[in-house]
């Protein structure tokens, strides 16, 4: 290897890390920003009266567009994530890099396999500890899907809006942006370093 090139080598891996940190921090951005744009519309029509409101049928239209693009980004943001934790432990994953977007699509084994997708990322993308903020999340997550599920064979109006599903929807949104946030965190500290 000659003298130039020895010296260049450790700047490209500088600009890698570097091009890497910024698309990490920008998919994490852009999720955490429409979760809690979700997350604060749940709680607003919830305040308003829920059903009541007035502008109910029009926060239908919006919740649904801000539910779609929640998933896309943090789809976009998780791909990203264990894309990374791949580069920092090669051999600590118990599924494929495909599987942190299609697990979620895969019935019965998406009430699992993102979960364990999510602890093999944050476990390769920093030192023990911390994994509470993933635990609370997905229970917090399982709640809301599988009771809001629930309430929907069980209530009079099935397309109605429970308060259960308003504090469950707000307790996941919020638990979502503290995983991005730290597992984003976690991972730019191993990128820069």
């Amino acid at each position: 290897m000659s003298t130039q090139a020895a010296k260049d080598a450790p700047r490209r891996k500088d600009a890698v890390g570097d091009e890497r940190a910024a698309a990490l921090r920008s998919a994490a951005t852009a999720a955490q920003a429409v979760i809690a744009a979700y997350t604060v519309a749940q709680l607003a029509v919830g305040l308003a009266g829920g059903t009541r409101a007035g502008f109910f049928a029009a926060y239908v239209l919006v919740s649904m567009v801000l539910l779609v693009g929640s998933v896309v980004f943090f789809l976009r943001w998780f791909r990203r994530c264990r894309r990374n934790a791949q580069l920092f432990d090669p051999v600590g994953h118990r599924f494929g890099p495909g599987l942190a977007v299609g697990g979620w699509f895969i019935p019965l084994a998406n009430f699992w396999m993102p979960y364990r997708i999510t602890l093999d990322i944050w476990r390769a993308s920093g030192p023990r500890g911390g994994e509470w903020v993933v635990n609370a999340w997905w229970v917090a997550w399982l709640v809301k899907t599988l009771g809001t599920a629930a309430l929907m064979r069980t209530q009079a109006h099935p397309n109605g809006y429970s308060a259960f599903e308003q504090v469950s929807g707000v307790v996941a949104g919020v638990l979502a942006v503290l995983v991005i946030r730290r597992l984003t965190a976690r991972q730019q500290e191993k990128l820069s370093a």
